[in-house]
């Protein structure tokens, strides 16, 4: 999985429009710590098993921060980042093929790096035309601000609308009486 990096003129434009944003069915923010390594599979996994969108990395919720005090950069923990990259290359069944990872430069708004070059991190993830689980760790789907976790059935049910399991690929038991006909 490659980082890809926006240039400075769209990465100047598409900065401000972040800024302002608050989570949605599309989209969430997550400050990158040692606990979001989790929180980020799950929220990618409801993306792709949803509408699809974006995990935007190094950029606090709304909630808690406003313009560009929300900017603290994937530099507040490298290694965490770093994590995320292997684990969604491996952590998911069926493996992740939707995934686009991009660096977004910035100067940071907030932490120790405050005033200084930094960057974020965008992770697209398309809607998969699989449904995707976290190895032990479950499947997820996107709500409008947050993620659930899918009961057996709903992956049943959403594996079918994909087509990912049909009536014509499962076997179904008839009963012999049944299949003693005339034709």
């Amino acid at each position: 999985m490659f980082i890809h990096d926006l240039n400075e003129a769209t990465a100047a434009a598409l900065l401000p429009k972040l800024l302002p944003a608050a989570e949605s069915r599309r989209l969430e923010f997550k400050r990158v710590s040692g606990k979001m390594v989790g929180k980020a599979l799950e929220s990618v996994c409801a993306l792709m098993n949803s509408d699809g969108g974006y995990l935007v990395l190094g950029l606090a919720d709304l909630k808690e921060y406003r313009g560009t005090a929300r900017l603290f950069g994937v530099q507040e923990n490298s290694e965490a980042v770093d994590e995320l990259c292997r684990k969604l290359l491996t952590e998911f069944q069926p493996p992740a093929t939707t995934l686009r990872l991009t660096r977004l430069a910035c100067k940071l708004g907030n932490g120790p790096s405050k005033g200084q070059a930094g960057h974020l991190l965008l992770v697209a993830a398309g809607r998969s035309p699989a449904v995707h689980s976290i190895v032990n760790g479950g499947t997820f789907m996107r709500l409008e601000a947050g993620n659930r976790q899918m009961t057996a059935a709903e992956v049943t049910d959403l594996s079918y609308r994909r087509g990912v399991r049909s009536a014509a690929s499962e076997p179904v038991a008839v009963p012999l009486a049944q299949l003693q006909t005339d034709a």
